[in-house]
């Protein structure tokens, strides 16, 4: 991720991945839910990275990626709620989507995966 950080410039995250670090952050730090976000939101804060907002649009893009990608659907990438709405995020704020696991390796958003399974984001 810090090559996609360095890369960029211009970085956003959304309320939802706000949301899930903070859970994440808290449970591996064994730290109340409130110091994992105020982390989070330094984070943020040192990178430079804008927290956008899930409008209507946005949320109608969920959906769509959602009928398309989802768990539900059968498809390869197997996406989730959280998921679905990254995936929209990016879409709507045009910039790639960085991301972890090979969920959106299956799909046609342009990313960046990292961790330790990182390879080219497209087979």
């Amino acid at each position: 991720m810090r090559v996609a950080i360095v890369e960029s410039e211009k970085l956003a995250s959304s309320p939802l991945a706000v949301f899930e670090a903070s859970c994440r952050i808290a449970k591996l730090r064994r730290i109340s839910i409130d110091e994992a976000y105020s982390a989070t939101m330094e984070f943020l804060t040192i990178t430079g990275a804008q927290v956008q907002a899930i409008d209507a649009e946005t949320g109608r893009a969920a959906h769509t990626c959602a009928a398309r990608y989802h768990l539900l659907t059968g498809h390869p990438a197997r996406l989730n709620m959280g998921d679905c709405f990254a995936y929209a995020a990016a879409r709507a704020s045009g910039l790639k989507l960085a991301y972890k696991g090979n969920d959106f390796v299956h799909t046609d958003i342009d990313g960046v995966r990292f961790g330790p399974e990182a390879a080219p984001t497209r087979p």
